[in-house]
């Protein structure tokens, strides 16, 4: 039997009414995210997977967050490679928001096209934890045709790990990574200026270049950014000049710790200091047995 034509599964008021409603719902209960669209660059067409993706524009979108209880995922787990988190959120987005606010903005102004949805692979920085997240799955039935349509987009989404991808200006200024931190030493009759902090250094021996990252005189050392470049350790050689190219500055370095991070509750000085007190070195074969030579 056909369907009934005087009783409809949602007009077109309707329909525009719930959307509406949707909208005005996310307005006053979501957060304000940056929804970051990735752009391929280069795709191994066998495997269909990216090599070289990039992420050059961020538009304002707002969001709803569907779990305050806290993130989902297994959290922080110990892995080989150390602690990873594996935090996850699921957001909820407006189809209508969606295509005003990033699909029509970014034909406009780039010429490109785009997928009618959120892609798998997108980013989207979310500002209660200064995180950037990667879409991993879009959900786009759900709820399930009310009044004949479908008015959201549900992101389940996984903490963004980098990769190299290329970024265009400030898309990742909300997550700065201060690198590798290593102190190096000097002695005082060395120290010739003042360094200043942000300050590009080269050594004279290797060639290696470095940012200060801070100067402490009292103890005699500078903090410096990982070296762009390598040598035997990766790092700059005692007995090396370095010369700042601002300020004109210049120290030997007679020591360096490329244990130390950038991390205000890293022990590891502490570590090693306490355990050069229990560890002598000075016997012939410490890890011996007794009368072993």
């Amino acid at each position: 039997m056909a369907k009934n034509t005087y009783f409809t599964h949602g007009t077109r008021e309707e329909q525009m009414l719930q959307q509406s409603l949707v909208d005005e719902f996310i307005n006053m209960f979501g957060i304000t995210t940056n929804y970051i669209p990735r752009k391929l660059i280069r795709q191994d067409t066998i495997l269909n997977e990216e090599i070289i993706s990039e992420f050059e524009d961020s538009f304002t979108l707002e969001a709803y967050l569907e779990n305050f209880e806290g993130f989902q995922g297994a959290g922080d787990i110990l892995t080989k490679f150390g602690i990873r988190s594996t935090d996850e959120i699921t957001l909820v987005i407006s189809r209508h928001q969606f295509e005003d606010f990033v699909s029509l903005p970014m034909q406009l102004v780039n010429d490109v096209q785009l997928p009618g949805r959120p892609a798998e692979g997108d980013l989207i920085y979310f500002p209660l934890s200064d995180n950037i997240f990667e879409v991993k799955f879009v959900e786009h039935e759900a709820p399930f045709y009310q009044f004949g349509k479908l008015y959201t987009y549900k992101l389940k989404c996984e903490l963004f790990e980098y990769s190299n991808e290329v970024t265009g200006d400030g898309i990742f200024d909300t997550q700065k990574d201060e690198g590798f931190i290593v102190k190096y030493f000097y002695e005082q009759s060395s120290l010739s200026g003042s360094p200043e902090v942000g300050e590009l250094v080269t050594g004279s021996e290797t060639g290696l270049t470095a940012y200060i990252n801070s100067w402490n005189p009292e103890e005699r050392y500078v903090e410096l950014r990982a070296p762009t470049g390598s040598s035997d350790h990766g790092e700059f050689k005692v007995g090396e000049n370095l010369v700042g190219s601002s300020s004109g500055f210049s120290i030997n370095i007679s020591n360096f710790d490329e244990l130390d991070m950038k991390d205000s509750f890293a022990d590891n000085i502490e570590f090693e200091t306490f355990g050069d007190g229990i560890l002598d070195f000075t016997e012939i074969n410490p890890f011996g047995e007794f009368g072993n030579r």
